[in-house]
């Protein structure tokens, strides 16, 4: 099989993996990881010239990487989103157990009546 065909094939299998929703996020990327990695040790043996199927071909695996980048961006966005959200609640229970640890005082004005 040629460099172009297994780089086709696992760019098809990333770009169902993206568009499936029925595993944890967790593995998810586990797998998006992985077969990112498999694409590009494959990437640096592609050598030109390329037959008019391989252009073909060529021509498919870069619509489905801007697709694969568009859910990349979004799954990226969503690990943040959650990120933040981790980190609010973690400062929101922190303040609830100890509400006057992070009071701050610039100064203190003293009234003196004669």
């Amino acid at each position: 099989m040629s460099s172009i065909l297994r780089c086709h094939s696992i760019t098809k299998e990333l770009k169902e993996v993206i568009e499936q929703g029925n595993e944890s996020r967790d593995a998810k990327i586990e797998r998006i990881e992985a077969l990112l990695e498999k694409r590009q040790s494959l990437l640096g043996s592609l050598n030109p010239p390329f037959s008019e199927e391989e252009q073909a071909l060529g021509k498919q695996m870069m619509t489905w990487n801007k697709e694969i980048d568009s859910k990349l961006v979004q799954i990226r966005a969503e690990v943040k989103r959650d990120m933040n959200g981790l980190s609010k609640k973690k400062t929101s229970a922190q303040k609830y157990n100890n509400p006057y640890e992070s009071m701050q005082f610039d100064g203190v004005f003293y009234d003196k009546k004669k």
